[in-house]
């Protein structure tokens, strides 16, 4: 075994204001950090099943979304482990072929060991190519809580013992 694989998955729809916000940070992390090549970022924007091939293999999955709770606006939502199996699929409309995804993947033994969920809670969900003031002020605690997993993984497993040596270089 070549070590774990780790994904990191942006899904949302870059016409629908709000919605893309799992997208727009997966392209902050792109542009701005320098990660591991054993971080994979993967625009998944409405994909579902069809992410099943560049997710084959993966060990640890961190998906940004938008996920509508009925939270206010802007915040910051966390799911891992049974808290995915249990967010009804109708609060993202990504959900329900995220969760299908990961349904697939466990049918096929190709499930991930670890799953966590990071979202920010829409004001708007309609058609429009800017984030809400709430969506974008949630954006960088989303890009930071993304890479807080990631660290968090390095630490627990030495998932990542690389991560470490590159924090300065694209954490802070």
């Amino acid at each position: 075994m070549s070590g774990p694989r780790i994904a990191v998955v942006g899904l949302g729809n870059l016409m629908r204001a709000d919605d893309a916000v799992g997208m727009v940070a997966l392209e902050r992390l792109r542009m701005e950090f320098r990660l591991p090549q054993s971080v994979s970022l993967i625009e998944g924007g409405t994909l579902g099943l069809d992410l099943l091939h560049p997710l084959a293999g993966v060990t640890h999955l961190l998906a940004l979304d938008a996920i509508d709770t009925g939270v206010p606006p802007g915040t910051l939502l966390r799911f891992a482990g049974d808290d995915i199996a249990d967010l009804p699929a109708a609060k993202s409309v990504h959900l329900l072929g995220f969760s299908d995804l990961i349904g697939a993947m466990r049918l096929t033994g190709e499930a991930p060991r670890e799953i966590v969920v990071l979202g920010v809670q829409p004001q708007k969900i309609a058609w429009g190519t800017q984030l809400s003031a709430p969506a974008q002020a949630a954006l960088e605690r989303l890009v930071d809580a993304a890479l807080r997993q990631l660290e968090d993984w390095a630490e627990d497993a030495q998932v990542l013992p690389q991560l470490a040596a590159q924090e300065s270089a694209w954490y802070w």
